[in-house]
């Protein structure tokens, strides 16, 4: 098998124990190598700017997650009561009623995306699966594992599903019913799909069920003018999914995957622990369950709508910088990632910007500034400059 990341001879792990001094220097050296990019990653969606090291204690237990968040399981030794409180207090900012919602925390975005894929195909057991070009790439993985027909639908020049060719192949499979996958911030430019065009549409096929996949935009639109019409406002959503390590900021990814409570398959799936379990990662990672309360908790609705309008401000602040030295700039409406020209390679690297054909974007989470942004509007605007005069065949550096 190829390997792309060169393996460090010191990391080798051998018969005999290595030395703990040498152990925590390379620990400490990773530690320090990750702080050190921290100021010029631009291009992906992870908030970097969080502290837990007041909690560190939890390091030294085992926090394990069994089965349904609402399920006594014999182990004892999760943190269910506050993945409850996490999966109830999501499903108020998605529009839904925490008595009638199932969720639980899954170890990232493309679990939680399939889970909500997979019951609302267990729902509608002859449909295909929909979505646009535009959608995360995991989808597909995901109807390859659910071995489930998928449907790649166009997307318009920012990255919208195309809603008339949703409509004509889903009058060409009437009767099946349709599963259709939603975006609330797309990967490449931040769009939002219009669910509600996407229900009407998608209506020729039969009973609909969309799953939004809002790992980025589910902590945006909650506090902005779509707060009463996103997530579950529309009866045909039948299921979401919001990353918490992208808004909000973690040190492991995690997500939370919720769906309207009939659609859980809730029994016992193992004598031995004594629980239910509809969750599709049966043991979860507890952890990830106390850190999330503990950030939600620890912000409050106040202090995220906070995050989420200094996140929008700064999109906006982006983009304006960047159309003033000419990179052709798109944001889209209540959008954190900001498209431009794609740049020499050497500064896509440096700065670890998201690429796609001749764009690449940033997004502003929370750890980005605008010291950071005007750092990269010098260098974009020297190699564009440097590149006019580029002999073809050479780089200049």
């Amino acid at each position: 098998m190829y390997r792309s990341i060169p393996h460090d001879p010191w990391l080798r792990i051998d018969r005999f124990p290595a030395p703990e001094e040498d152990l925590l220097a390379h620990v400490d050296a990773f530690v320090a190598g990750m702080r050190a990019e921290a100021p010029v990653v631009l291009g992906f969606p992870a908030n970097l700017n969080f502290s837990y090291s007041h909690v560190a204690g939890l390091l030294d237990i085992l926090v394990n997650n069994v089965g349904d968040p609402t399920s006594n399981d014999k182990s004892a030794v999760g943190a269910k009561h506050m993945e409850l409180a996490v999966v109830e207090y999501m499903a108020e900012l998605a529009n839904a009623d925490p008595v009638q919602t199932y969720g639980y925390l899954a170890g990232g975005g493309s679990e939680a995306n399939q889970f909500g894929l997979d019951r609302g195909c267990t729902m509608l057991p002859e449909a295909a699966i929909y979505c646009s070009r535009a959608a995360h790439y995991s989808i597909r993985k995901s109807a390859r594992l659910m071995r489930r027909e998928l449907v790649v639908l166009d997307a318009d020049e920012y990255g919208r599903m195309d809603i008339e060719q949703l409509h004509r192949v889903c009058r060409r499979d009437h009767g099946r019913g349709a599963v259709v996958l939603a975006t609330v911030g797309t990967t490449m430019t931040g769009a939002t799909d219009d669910v509600d065009a996407i229900a009407e549409a998608a209506a020729p096929a039969g009973e609909v069920y969309v799953h939004l996949d809002a790992a980025l935009g589910g902590l945006i639109a909650p506090f902005t003018q779509e707060r009463d019409r996103w997530g579950f406002a529309n009866p045909a959503v039948g299921s979401v999914a919001v990353s918490m390590h992208k808004a909000l900021g973690m040190p492991v990814p995690c997500a939370v995957a919720l769906c309207r409570w009939d659609l859980a398959q809730a029994q016992i799936q193992g004598e031995y622990v004594n629980a239910t379990d509809a969750t599709l990662s049966c043991s979860r990672n507890g952890l990830a369950s106390v850190l999330v309360w503990y950030a939600l908790a620890r912000k409050g609705t106040a202090g995220l709508a906070r995050n989420a309008w200094r996140a929008l401000d700064l999109a906006q602040y982006a983009a304006d910088r960047f159309h003033e030295i000419g990179m052709n700039p798109l944001l889209n409406p209540l959008s954190v990632v900001v498209v431009f020209d794609r740049p020499s390679e050497w500064v896509c690297r440096r700065f670890h910007l998201a690429t796609e054909g001749a764009r690449a974007h940033i997004v502003t989470v929370g750890h980005v500034t605008t010291a950071m942004i005007d750092e990269l509007c010098e260098v974009l605007a020297a190699d564009a400059e440097a590149r006019r005069f580029e002999v073809p065949g050479h780089h200049l550096v």
